[in-house]
C-alpha cells in the first residue's frame, strides 16, 4: 500500500536518513525530506507544518544525536499527540545507531532496527517494518507439532470409572454395634431366666402323680412326699 512518510532526523544522521527516504521511494512510497524540498531562503517551520499535515506517518531516525536536538521533538511529538494509543502507527522509530537516550514517549513503540546488518538486510527490515499488518493472502502451512504426549490427567480416564457405593456412617465401628447387640440379647435372656427361676418359681409347687406320689419344690429343691 502506498504511504506518505515524513522523515525526521538530526543532521548528524543525514546520510542514513537520505538512504531510508530513497529506499522507501523505490518501494513506491512518498517521502518528505526538508533537504530535498526547502530552497535557499525557504521557510522551514512553514514547510514542516504543511508536510506534517500531509504525511500519513512519521519516521524518526533514532541515534544518540536525535533525542537532544531542538527541532526533532517538535516533529514527532505532533504525531504522537494525534495517535496517543499507537493504533495508527503514526510514529515509527528507526534505529540507525544504538543509543540509550530514546525519548520516553517513543521508548514504548515498536521499532525498526537497522544496526549491525547488510544493506540488503536493512532494506528488507525497513520495507517490511513500514507495512501495515494484515492477514496473509494464502493459508499458512500446517506445521506438525512434535513433543511429549499430554498428561493422562488432561486426556481423561482411559476406562470407565468403578462405581463406589457410598453409605452414611454415624462414626461408630460396625464391630462395636454387633457386640452391643449380642450383649443386649444375652442380657435379656439372662434377665428372663433369672425372673423365671428366682421370682416366678419362688413358690413351692406340688404335683400329684399316679399312685398318689406328690412332688414339691423348684429345680434346686425337689422333694418327694409320700401320700398321707
Amino acid at each position: 500500500m502506498r504511504q506518505k512518510f515524513f522523515i525526521s532526523f538530526n543532521s548528524a544522521d543525514r546520510t542514513k536518513a537520505h538512504w531510508i527516504a530513497w529506499t522507501l521511494k523505490e518501494a513506491g512510497h512518498e517521502v518528505a525530506v526538508h533537504d530535498w524540498e526547502i530552497p535557499a531562503g525557504g521557510n522551514a517551520p512553514l514547510w514542516m507544518n504543511t508536510r506534517l499535515a500531509w504525511a500519513d506517518r512519521l519516521i524518526a531516525v533514532i541515534s544518540f544525536d536525535y533525542a537532544p536536538s531542538r527541532y526533532s521533538p517538535m516533529e514527532w511529538a505532533s504525531q504522537v499527540w494525534n495517535d496517543p494509543d499507537g493504533t495508527k502507527g503514526s510514529v515509527i522509530p528507526v534505529i540507525v545507531r544504538p543509543t540509550s537516550k530514546m525519548p520516553p514517549l517513543l521508548a514504548g513503540l515498536s521499532r525498526i532496527d537497522l544496526t549491525n546488518c547488510s544493506e540488503d538486510e536493512a532494506r528488507g527490515r525497513l520495507i517490511k517494518g513500514v507495512d501495515m499488518p494484515a492477514p496473509p493472502d494464502l493459508k499458512p502451512a500446517f506445521e506438525k507439532i512434535v513433543g511429549e504426549p499430554p498428561d493422562s490427567q488432561d486426556a481423561g480416564p482411559a476406562e470407565k470409572p468403578t462405581f463406589v457405593r457410598v453409605s452414611v456412617s454415624d462414626g461408630v465401628p460396625r464391630w462395636l454395634k454387633v457386640s452391643a447387640a449380642i450383649a443386649a440379647v444375652v442380657g435379656a435372656v439372662f434377665t428372663a431366666l433369672t425372673f423365671f427361676f428366682a421370682d416366678g418359681a419362688s413358690e413351692r409347687v406340688c404335683k400329684t402323680f399316679g399312685g398318689g406320689m406328690v412332688v414339691c419344690g423348684d429345680y434346686k429343691d425337689q422333694r418327694v412326699q409320700q401320700p398321707n
